[in-house]
């Protein structure tokens, strides 16, 4: 692989989720994938064990991530682009729907020529030629609030995009996930501890700072309905008062540039729906 042709490594990134690894890596690995990666940063020997196992009787390969109490999902996204064998990536999450049969002929069109693919619908880039990805250091690892945002607008900026083709046929569905309180109340804190340098960071922070506005006010609404949740609302405004030591740690390590804002780099003309906007903080701490 890696060799000139079109080929594509799916990566998954996953934390002490077989539950829900064990029904989609059949499907997965039968997709037509080059290869399947799943890059495991569970806490646990045991769960890291049921999820190499897992990739063991299906066929995919099975990187470690580092245990760590940090959120560790940019880090194991990057890892597993750096493992990949392929020219292209796609990146998908373990509790996504999963496509069935992939069609690399329209894909293999599509991506001549281009270093990232985007879909019609959706503001996050998921399709990207390996070596650009990497380029430009793929997801940031010092933040959890919307670095997948920072991460397409940096791909943006430093590479060729297309569409997306009708890259597969079929997908297949699954119910969400249980309620998992420690992971929301995790989702919560590494958030709301991120949330500044985002805001630093983000071409348009007042758009970052409006949306969030009107993210907490509706957890709070959901909250009054269901008491319990107001756990999770009061981690997210703990760790927003933190989130200034995130940052500072940030300047000591990797320098002022890190919180420069950086500039706003548009579709290339291939989602005229998004210039006019900034769709920030894709992923809220669930309540």
């Amino acid at each position: 692989m890696g060799d000139g042709l079109f080929t594509v490594s799916l990566v998954v990134a996953t934390r002490g989720r077989a539950p829900a690894l064990a029904p989609r890596l059949p499907i997965w690995t039968a997709a037509g994938f080059d290869e399947v990666i799943i890059v495991d940063g569970s806490y646990d020997a045991t769960a890291r064990s049921a999820v190499e196992d897992l990739c063991l009787r299906t066929g995919a390969r099975y990187v470690p991530a580092p245990v760590t109490v940090k959120d560790t999902r940019s880090l194991s996204r990057n890892l597993g682009a750096r493992a990949a064998l392929s020219t292209w990536v796609l990146f998908q999450d373990d509790d996504d729907d999963v496509p069935i049969r992939i069609d690399k002929e329209a894909l293999q069109q599509a991506a001549e020529g281009k270093d990232w693919l985007t879909g019609r619908r959706g503001g996050i880039i998921l399709w990207h030629r390996r070596d650009a990805f990497l380029a430009f250091g793929g997801y940031p690892e010092d933040m959890v609030a919307a670095e997948d945002w920072i991460m397409s607008n940096r791909a943006r900026g430093h590479g060729i995009g297309g569409l997306e083709p009708a890259w597969h046929s079929g997908s297949k569905d699954f119910p969400p996930p249980p309620e998992d309180p420690i992971g929301r109340a995790r989702n919560a804190f590494w958030y709301g501890y991120t949330l500044l340098l985002f805001i630093l960071r983000c071409p348009k922070r007042d758009a970052v700072i409006t949306g969030d506005a009107r993210r907490t006010a509706v957890l709070l609404l959901r909250a009054l309905r269901a008491p319990r949740h107001f756990l999770y609302v009061a981690i997210g405004f703990w760790a927003r008062a933190l989130s200034p030591v995130h940052s500072f740690g940030v300047l000591v390590r990797s320098g002022v540039g890190a919180l420069r804002q950086e500039g706003y780099n548009d579709w290339q003309g291939l989602r005229p729906d998004l210039d006019g906007g900034v769709g920030v903080g894709e992923r809220a701490p669930q309540v």
